[in-house]
């Protein structure tokens, strides 16, 4: 089944995996938010031109200020009714610059800090990117702010707030089992052994939806073997396919492609393949990862 960050079965291991890449998702799009602030920052001294939506405002928007009054624009831009301004000295500039990378420093402390489960830094920048969008809509008004950067600001407002529901919807689930990190025991070869072991797991297994079409066109993403099933996560035309031993059993279709998971459970044990929010590719035995890989096109 297809799922875009949301509940993807019953299985707590999955469970887990979705809350954690919820948070995960969220500190990614606050470490994109201060690197294209910090662009901004340089093209606007450096007079540039070029603006990236998916930043912060506040800071640009008080070293644009001291820019003005500081005389740092074409000349140009001073003619008609600002001609003759008395500017302000160059140090108004430096220390305007100074508080915005302050800012900077305070949004990246929030990403650094967060890292191990530690959701007040996450709530603590979900506070001041909301200030922030508030001053944003106060200084350039709902007419004068671009819609997209309004979207923008609110995409990020709502990604925030989801990392942070998802680390305390986390901590509320049973605890998990404790298991050696990528290391995985195969299936008992002991008839008797195996079905022991699937009483105690009661997971159904997931119904495939369709054989896979092998000789299409397709680009292998990700592959492994463990448990006796080959999983397969392949891309064919503008379709992600999982595919488990020659049988697709979920696909997420898209014309730009976004964070997603793809799950099966198979004799008792959970598969999952996807793209999170940081273009990795992954694919996760029973909630846990066994392969990576950066998603470059």
């Amino acid at each position: 089944m297809s799922n875009l960050f949301g509940n993807v079965s019953n299985d707590l291991r999955m469970q887990r995996q979705t809350l954690a890449n919820k948070y995960s998702a969220a500190r990614s799009n606050l470490l994109i938010l201060i690197a294209f602030t910090a662009i901004n920052l340089i093209m606007l001294a450096t007079n540039s031109g070029t603006y990236f939506l998916f930043s912060a405002s506040i800071p640009y928007i008080i070293v644009d200020l001291s820019m003005f009054f500081c005389g740092m624009y074409p000349e140009e831009f001073y003619a008609g009714e600002l001609e003759g301004m008395i500017f302000t000295d160059k140090s108004f500039f430096i220390v305007m610059m100074i508080i915005a990378i302050i800012i900077l420093a305070l949004y990246f402390v929030c990403w650094l800090f967060s890292k191990k489960n530690k959701v007040g830094f996450l709530t603590f920048a979900l506070i001041m990117f909301s200030l922030d969008t508030l001053v944003m809509l106060g200084y350039y008004g709902f007419s004068g702010a671009s819609i997209i950067d309004i979207l923008f600001h609110g995409w990020v407002i709502v990604i925030l707030a989801m990392g942070i529901h998802a680390h305390y919807k986390l901590k509320k689930l049973p605890a998990e089992e404790t298991v050696i990190e990528g290391e995985f025991t195969e299936l008992p070869t002991n008839s008797e052994e195996a079905i022991e072991g699937e009483k105690k797991n009661e997971l159904p297994n997931s119904v495939a939806l369709r054989p896979a079409d092998l000789d299409a066109k397709s680009r292998t993403l990700l592959e492994y073997e463990v448990f006796g099933h080959k999983i397969t996560y392949r891309r064919v035309k503008r379709t992600n396919e999982l595919v488990i031993d020659g049988d697709v059993y979920g696909e997420y279709s898209a014309l730009v492609e976004m964070p997603h998971m793809l799950t099966a459970t198979l004799d008792g044990h959970t598969f999952a393949a996807g793209t999170d929010n940081t273009s990795h590719m992954y694919i996760n035995v029973d909630g846990k990862p066994a392969v990576q890989k950066m998603r470059l096109v």
